[in-house]
């Protein structure tokens, strides 16, 4: 359906979302907001973005890089990672950091099961391939 308006003419998202039947777009980005702080929350521990990641929420907890680490002078930017606690009920990030890890598994514990279940089988292991 259409929504037959001037273009002009302000729409209120609601008014979109009422018409249409579709959730609001704030949702669907705070879902993949959310979807890409866990995929980067479980990747391996040597990939740059999840290291990042995990001096943001170290640092948001009072954990500095080294100890001769000062925060910039001025007002601190609003971060990704402010709007992730917004979104989730205000839970802190170090919070939703240990609970991104612990859904699903990571390649690395299903690797190493694909190995063991391979070793008893007596066939072949998988090598260094890639899942």
């Amino acid at each position: 359906m259409l929504i037959l308006r001037p273009q002009h003419d302000f729409v209120r998202n609601s008014e979109v979302s009422l018409r249409t039947g579709l959730a609001p777009v704030s949702d669907r980005i705070i879902k993949g907001r959310n979807a890409t702080f866990g995929h980067v929350a479980r990747l391996p521990d040597n990939i740059p973005a999840h290291e990042a990641m995990l001096r943001q929420v170290e640092l948001s907890v009072g954990r500095p890089p080294d100890s001769t680490w000062k925060r910039p002078p001025g007002r601190p930017h609003t971060k990704w990672t402010d709007q992730l606690c917004r979104n989730n009920n205000n839970v802190p990030i170090a919070t939703l950091w240990r609970q991104a890890i612990g859904r699903g598994h990571s390649r690395a514990t299903l690797r190493s099961a694909r190995l063991r279940v391979n070793d008893d089988d007596d066939a072949p292991s998988m090598g260094g391939g890639v899942l």
